[in-house]
């Protein structure tokens, strides 16, 4: 497996922004679906409050302010 030399693809980065700014180029762009509620998450993963909570790093009371 290859190193990855991350310099190289930060400048790359660069010239790819300046081209696009000069309108040399199009960037590729996605569209994003809305997220899911975090119930039907919980629902589909079979999650208590809790339980998701603690799978998020978050406190029980942010999921319930969430809800």
């Amino acid at each position: 497996m290859s190193e990855r030399n991350i310099g190289l693809e930060i400048l790359e980065g660069i010239r790819e922004i300046k081209a696009y700014k000069a309108g040399e180029i199009d960037l590729k762009t996605r569209e994003l679906a809305d997220p899911s509620a975090p119930e039907e998450i919980r629902a589909k993963l079979h999650l208590s409050q809790a339980a998701f909570a603690g799978l998020m790093g978050v406190s029980l009371r942010t999921v319930q302010d969430w809800e």
